[in-house]
């Protein structure tokens, strides 16, 4: 398999927050600004950083032809 890389835009998350994704390496990484909020802040912004992490992944295996599959715990 050839290695695969992808970035996406920043996505708007609310309340000034954004994310940003990078698949490289086998690897999914996000990169939040400013930084992730921690506890109960930082849960109201799971449903939004889902739908974002979603749709990134969606494109991701749109254009690449992979399988992906996320387990959040």
């Amino acid at each position: 398999m050839s290695a695969v890389e992808m970035r996406s835009e920043r996505m708007p998350l609310g309340d000034g927050f954004t994310v940003s994704f990078v698949f490289q390496n086998r690897k999914l990484e996000a990169d939040w600004q400013p930084r992730v909020p921690y506890g109960r802040k930082g849960r109201k912004y799971l449903p939004a950083y889902r739908l974002a992490r979603d749709e990134f992944l969606r494109r991701l295996a749109k254009r690449t032809g992979l399988s992906v599959l996320v387990v959040d715990l």
